[in-house]
């Protein structure tokens, strides 16, 4: 039985051909399609997607949309970017990423390393002599300077990445612990085993995934038991990180240690870090946390990127002006 609801079409032939460029129109929600009704986008798709060919922009294009329909327009899944609980990590790890970039990272290049000691030693040296047989004890001189470095060396750029890591686990588990509320935890505490115990139980996780058997899972157990050692600076937690992660600290066992750790160590000279560690586990936590969100959610990782209204009207301010969207204006 068919439906006896109207269904009302847009007639676009007033605004002319879409390849005309006319400015005027492109300002308007209706030329690309687009219909607000209640607070919501109503989408034509195949109107919206040949003004984006039309225009060129086929990066906003959204083929994915034409599909069958039980409607004629197309209502995004979500109203805004922070409704997908997935692009509020990524937006928080993105937001990590730029402040290690350009406030941390750099700092790095002013901590002398061993070889920029023992070079520095030698030119000074040189320079308050001009007798050649005085060249051998010069370079030995400058070669123990660069290995007397080497530890502090080490325990400064360790400390920048501690610190940093730490700044990391606090934001995550500060914003995964308000996600989380809002599907019923209710303990005031966090950590990562109420966490794991809280999801593995959500009635949203029909399919009876496990946290555990979660993409990338390992980079985000791992960082917690770092971050945990960092800071309880304990037996227990070092051997926590050196059971599952024996790699990542140092030990008699592995012969990175010459004694064993004792409480109260400072925790950042016995772990293992890569040089780019940081780098590498937020672009890991981004594929945890997409994983987890599509598991335990319901969220599509790729649809969360645009399925709402105001990605569709952020491509239509940005395509306003197709000559400086694509940078065709000349001085």
């Amino acid at each position: 039985m068919k439906s006896s609801k109207k269904v009302t079409r847009f007639d676009y032939s007033k605004f002319g051909a879409i390849d005309d460029w006319q400015s005027q129109y492109l300002t308007k929600n209706e030329f690309w399609g687009f219909h607000p009704k209640q607070g919501r986008l109503h989408i034509d798709p195949k109107r919206y997607n040949k003004v984006c060919e039309a225009l060129g922009a086929t990066e906003f294009a959204r083929p994915d949309i034409s599909g069958q329909r039980s409607t004629v327009y197309y209502t995004p899944a979500k109203v805004s970017r922070s409704d997908y609980k997935i692009n509020i990590i990524r937006d928080l790890l993105e937001e990590l990423r730029e402040e290690w970039e350009k406030e941390f990272k750099p700092l790095l290049k002013f901590i002398e390393t061993p070889k920029q000691v023992q070079e520095k030693t030698r030119l000074s040296e040189i320079a308050y002599t001009s007798n050649p047989d005085d060249i051998d004890g010069i370079e030995f001189n400058a070669l123990m300077e660069g290995i007397r470095r080497q530890s502090s060396y080490e325990h400064a750029t360790k400390a920048l990445y501690c610190s940093f890591i730490q700044r990391i686990v606090a934001e995550v588990d500060r914003f995964t612990l308000l996600f989380i509320r809002e599907c019923g935890y209710d303990q005031d505490e966090f950590s990562v085993g109420e966490f794991i115990a809280f999801s593995d139980g959500l009635s949203s996780n029909s399919n009876g995934v496990k946290t555990k058997s979660l993409s990338k899972y390992n980079a985000y157990n791992m960082l917690h038991k770092i971050n945990n050692f960092l800071k309880h600076n304990s037996i227990k937690a070092y051997e926590d990180l050196k059971n599952e992660y024996p790699k990542n600290v140092c030990s008699v066992e592995n012969g990175t240690a010459k004694v064993p750790y004792q409480n109260g160590m400072f925790a950042g000279n016995w772990i293992v870090i890569k040089k780019n560690y940081i780098d590498d586990v937020l672009k890991k936590l981004i594929l945890f946390f997409e994983d987890y969100c599509k598991n335990y959610f319901g969220e599509d990782p790729e649809r969360s990127e645009w399925d709402y209204d105001e990605w569709f009207y952020y491509a239509k301010r940005q395509l306003r002006d197709p000559m400086e969207y694509f940078g065709l204006y000349f001085d």
